[in-house]
């Protein structure tokens, strides 16, 4: 989702009465209070959590460095690689952001498009 569509999501959300929503959709994740829309808070777009999904089915492992949460990532930044026939893939971020959730181990078998980590984008600190 671009910040135009997102923006038109919290303007439609904005008409419900509601405490807390959490809208996941494919790779895109938004986590919104109530308050933050009284507040006109533009930080819930900026703080859009996508992840980084396998290319393939395989072993994961971690880079010599393993990313941690908090790390910043960008478009290029490689977290990861995947074994699959012996074969050593390079798993890059494509998006710009900070990590937020790692959700695989190193060593541990994964599928297809399987999430391996969760990052928020446009977070700069």
């Amino acid at each position: 989702m671009n910040d135009k569509q997102i923006r038109a999501l919290i303007d439609q959300l904005a008409k419900y009465d509601f405490i807390h929503a959490q809208i996941k959709i494919d790779d895109f994740e938004l986590s919104l209070d109530r308050d933050q829309l009284a507040s006109g808070s533009n930080q819930t777009v900026e703080q859009a959590v996508k992840t980084i999904n396998s290319p393939m089915i395989g072993v994961f492992h971690a880079n010599e460095q393993p990313m941690k949460v908090g790390t910043l990532v960008t478009d290029n930044t490689v977290v990861g690689q995947i074994e699959s026939m012996k074969l050593f893939n390079d798993v890059t971020a494509s998006i710009t952001g900070k990590v937020v959730a790692i959700l695989c181990d190193d060593g541990e078998a994964v599928q297809f498009d399987q999430p391996l980590f969760k990052v928020a984008q446009g977070v700069a600190d």
